[in-house]
């Protein structure tokens, strides 16, 4: 697998929104866990990230801000250092955790201000309509027709899968659209990606002034399969940065339902309490545990039952036994790590999402 690594997705994430999660994929603990099937299950999430047409959106969407807020980038100054691989390592989980709050951060009013300016979550009216073209590596407005008035679009061009750089000479591929919907107390923008006849990517981008609370909803395809999502972001300096990721992909009757926290944000203390289950026809899995700088160990149970044990340390890959030391067979294993590289992907998906917006969802100062 793994569910939002660019590398083998090619690319990943997500689609219109399964709120409560019971309902989806509840094939409940009388189910026989089929470790090949639940891989299978993972391959198939994966592959709605996979397109080439995502894997451009993914690259230069890294560009949009630059253009659309060229005084001071919100997101993609620090997009620089962006990695399109799942972290899943204990160091690699921590890194990506507190990138998630940076950027998290970056979109909230301060709590001395939960509140958003009339101004401060709109498109630059001097671009607003404009379609931007990629010329010389970077984004500049031309005059094709078709952006919203509300909005803007941005042309995609094909990218090497294995460089993630543009291939030359450029060669189209679609457009993303970005429409504001921003209110007096919530900050809002929908991404659109289209290719063809194709709607991709169709997700909304929210900030409640209130809560400070970060939302991504909405649906990714490969144009075969779907998978709905909604990722749920909130950072305080009191409680750390909370994540709540569900994911479910209808046709295989799956869901994923992900809550992470991290206390004390600083990478080198920080604690990562993971609580992780995926549900579907092939069985119920689930994970429980917490990640320090050390390491950590998750509880796997299988359909309630303890099943197995996985342990990290340092930078190191994570190490899968059985619930009393033996060893797995290959396809639990396998299953088992794809599972748990989800919670890396997690917050990959998030830094892809929100990465586009970043250019006009900026909280008054």
């Amino acid at each position: 697998m793994s569910v939002l690594q660019l590398a083998k997705r090619s690319v990943t994430v997500l689609a219109a929104v399964c709120v409560a999660l019971s309902g989806c994929g509840d094939s409940g603990p009388d189910v026989p866990f089929n470790p090949a099937g639940t891989s299978a299950d993972l391959e198939a999430m994966n592959s709605t990230f996979a397109s080439p047409v995502f894997g451009s959106f993914a690259v230069f969407s890294l560009q949009f801000d630059a253009a659309l807020a060229p005084v001071a980038p919100l997101i993609s100054a620090s997009a620089q250092a962006f990695d399109f691989r799942s972290a899943t390592t204990p160091a690699g989980l921590r890194a990506a955790a507190r990138r998630n709050a940076e950027r998290v951060a970056a979109l909230v009013p301060k709590p001395a201000n939960r509140s958003f300016s009339a101004s401060s979550a709109a498109i630059p009216t001097e671009v607003a309509g404009k379609t931007f073209e990629y010329v010389d590596g970077s984004y500049v407005p031309g005059t094709r027709p078709g952006a919203p008035d509300n909005g803007v679009r941005f042309l995609i061009y094909a990218v090497n899968p294995v460089t993630y750089e543009p291939v030359l000479p450029l060669t189209e591929v679609g457009y993303v659209e970005l429409t504001d919907l921003s209110g007096s107390s919530t900050q809002a923008a929908r991404v659109i990606v289209v290719s063809g006849e194709t709607t991709y990517l169709d997700y909304t981008v929210s900030v409640a002034a209130a809560t400070g609370q970060v939302t991504v909803a909405g649906f990714v395809t490969d144009g075969a399969i779907r998978a709905n999502l909604n990722l749920r972001a909130t950072v305080t300096e009191a409680a750390g940065l909370t994540l709540v990721y569900t994911v479910d992909v209808p046709q295989r009757d799956l869901s994923i339902d992900l809550s992470m926290t991290m206390t004390g944000l600083d990478t080198q203390s920080g604690t990562i309490g993971i609580n992780h289950s995926v549900s579907g026809p092939n069985g119920r899995v689930s994970m429980v545990g917490e990640i320090t700088e050390a390491g950590g160990t998750l509880t796997v149970r299988v359909n309630g039952n303890t099943f197995a044990t996985i342990t990290s340390s340092g930078t190191a890959d994570p190490v899968i036994t059985g619930a009393t030391g033996q060893p797995l067979s290959d396809d639990e294993a396998a299953a088992l790590q794809e599972i748990f590289e989800v919670t890396g992907e997690a917050f990959t998906a998030f830094d892809e999402m929100i990465v586009p917006v970043g250019g006009f969802l900026e909280p008054a100062a």
